[in-house]
């Protein structure tokens, strides 16, 4: 499962990253659970993250605006259809389908 911090750090993409500005409760180690209908289905501690490009253009730069990509270890076998991610006291957060990414189940931090 993919978590999306969208801090818009620059940063070199690819480069090890946490959540930044709004977003530094995201960052490695914080607890997170996943939910549905009140029942744990899976927790754990965020991951350190890689930074994607936030943009499809090309900048000119090594640097650029990213989000900050997390993979989170949850089951293959947990149904994550109606589930929601919290991160601490943070959220819920709804993981859903990325259509872009063959339909990988994907939270994205508002």
């Amino acid at each position: 499962m993919r978590l999306v911090v969208p801090d818009a750090n620059i940063r070199e993409p690819a480069d090890p990253c946490s959540g930044a500005r709004a977003f530094r409760y995201a960052h490695p180690e914080a607890a997170f659970e996943v939910l549905a209908d009140g029942a744990v289905l899976a927790a754990g501690a965020l991951p350190e993250g890689r930074a994607e490009k936030a943009f499809s253009i090309d900048l000119g730069s090594d640097r650029q605006p990213t989000v900050c990509v997390m993979s989170l270890d949850v089951p293959a076998s947990v149904d994550l259809s109606d589930a929601e991610l919290m991160i601490g006291e943070h959220g819920p957060v709804p993981i859903e389908p990325n259509p872009a990414l063959d339909d990988v189940p994907e939270a994205v931090l508002r």
